[in-house]
């Protein structure tokens, strides 16, 4: 029975990869990806977004500092 489910959920994953790879391969799908990339570099090169940035890492780095090695 884990087999047969096994293969199942490969065969909808490889389903799901070719599907996307489809959609991906058309030009208007390609545009809309493209202006959605450059509208999230425009927003990241924002200097009040950077401030941001550098202010939620300096929180995150504080709270990883416990002193326990790894």
């Amino acid at each position: 029975m884990k087999l047969i489910r096994g293969a199942l959920k490969t065969g909808i994953a490889m389903k799901a990869l070719d599907i996307a790879r489809r959609e991906m391969s058309k030009p208007e799908n390609q545009r809309k990806a493209r202006e959605m990339f450059a509208k999230a570099q425009r927003e990241i090169r924002k200097p009040e977004n950077q401030q941001k940035a550098k202010d939620l890492l300096g929180k995150v780095a504080k709270r990883g500092t416990t002193g326990k090695s790894v």
